[in-house]
């Protein structure tokens, strides 16, 4: 049973420049695991974490979609990603996992204030 509290997770960083996403995305894995409310966030350059065709292999890395997909498994029911980081990087709702709601700025910035953590990476 999920407890009432909620944490806010943030990731703000693109994926193949450093390893924040996939450690925001193990600590969301994690609260789940402890029946926490998990909102997951993607903002700014951390949109393209949730771009569906991405290939890796050209830097010798690797994506972490599957684990995305595999989130509601976890009972992570929100994956959030801010639509004016979207537009900003020319990318359409279309081009994301198909689990992802878009929020405005301001509806991600309620929900982070009605978490009660909130960790960015």
């Amino acid at each position: 049973m999920k407890t009432n509290t909620t944490i806010s997770i943030v990731i703000s960083q693109g994926p193949f420049a450093r390893i924040c996403g996939k450690e925001g995305v193990d600590l969301a894995l994690v609260c789940a695991a402890f029946e926490q409310k998990v909102n997951l966030i993607f903002v700014d350059e951390g949109v393209f974490h949730l771009v569906k065709t991405q290939d890796a292999n050209a830097i010798d890395d690797k994506t972490h979609d599957k684990q995305l997909q595999a989130l509601a498994f976890y009972e992570i029911e929100h994956l959030y990603a801010d639509s004016q980081s979207l537009r900003r990087y020319s990318l359409e709702h279309g081009d994301l996992l198909d689990t992802v709601e878009l929020q405005s700025s301001d509806e991600i910035h309620q929900l982070c204030r009605q978490s009660k953590q909130t960790v960015t990476f």
